[in-house]
């Protein structure tokens, strides 16, 4: 597997607009629609009855306090875990008995609260190795050689060098992933999860331990893969960020949702403040 391009030009902010997701106005509908689901362990509802749905081209924040389930929601969500009961429908498709690499596979795709790298390879390749079914990793391509998929690690690497020059991480490229900061890593995480071209992307706490200029980059690049047709559900306490990029914002506590609404109305709702301060 081969590295950036020695010649490549270095990290900047926002690089040009990159093709990295897959176009979602065709599909009808909403793109996620879970319906009364439930995720139960021993006599605890972590998620109890939640319902909604995630438009095409959206960004929808959840928020709460510690403990109100969010996590847990796109952890079924994702397939990461099979719900106590509820239905999960992914564009048009009941998905709800999918694990998650098939549900990956049709396009929905998460990240975690902790990012997770693959410490021994760059950072560039962290986000080469993501993409699915190379034919360099097939018989085919063991028998046949570097003339079968070369065509193929060229357009994935080209892929890979976009997205490290979009957020700003292009001479972070041949850096191998475990020497990275936190935020360097969870950058890789995003970019890697959008290597598998999503149509939703699942993000949990992405501006966690980010500085200010980070976090405001960060917003700028999920904005701009909103309007080349990607979906986002995020989770993220930094509730400026979340006024900011979201178009709806739904608010969980004792595993339920509580009020869904814009972000600045949210803010002056008695019910939000309430379990905030004693959710």
């Amino acid at each position: 597997m081969s590295a950036a391009p020695e010649d490549a030009p270095g990290s900047g902010r926002i690089a040009a607009p990159i093709t990295a997701v897959e176009s979602t106005e065709s599909a009808g509908g909403p793109l996620l629609r879970l319906t009364d689901l439930v995720r139960q362990y021993g006599g605890v509802k972590a998620v109890d009855g939640v319902s909604f749905e995630i438009q095409p081209r959206t960004i929808t924040g959840i928020i709460g306090p510690n403990g109100a389930g969010k996590s847990t929601v796109l952890t079924v969500a994702s397939g990461f875990m099979p719900p106590t009961s509820g239905h999960i429908e992914f564009d048009g498709r009941d998905v709800t008995g999918l694990p998650m690499h098939r549900r990956a596979r049709l396009g929905m795709v998460r990240t975690f609260q902790i990012a997770r790298v693959f410490e021994g390879l760059t950072a560039i390749e962290n986000l080469m190795v993501a993409v699915p079914q190379q034919r360099s990793l097939t018989l085919k391509g063991l028998v046949v050689g570097r003339r079968y998929w070369r065509s193929e690690e060229e357009e994935i690497q080209e892929r890979a060098w976009q997205l490290m020059k979009t957020f700003g991480m292009a001479d972070k490229a041949n850096e191998k992933a475990g020497r990275l900061s936190g935020g360097q890593r969870r950058a890789v995480e995003i970019m890697r999860a959008l290597m598998m071209r999503p149509k939703l992307l699942l993000v949990d706490e992405p501006m966690a331990g980010l500085n200010p200029k980070l976090t405001r980059e960060l917003e700028e690049v999920l904005m701009t893969l909103r309007e080349q047709g990607l979906s986002v559900l995020i989770i993220e306490h930094e509730l400026d960020t979340v006024e900011r990029i979201c178009s709806e914002v739904l608010v969980m506590a004792w595993g339920k949702v509580i009020a869904r609404g814009q972000m600045a109305e949210l803010r002056t709702r008695r019910e939000v403040q309430d379990a905030y301060v004693v959710g």
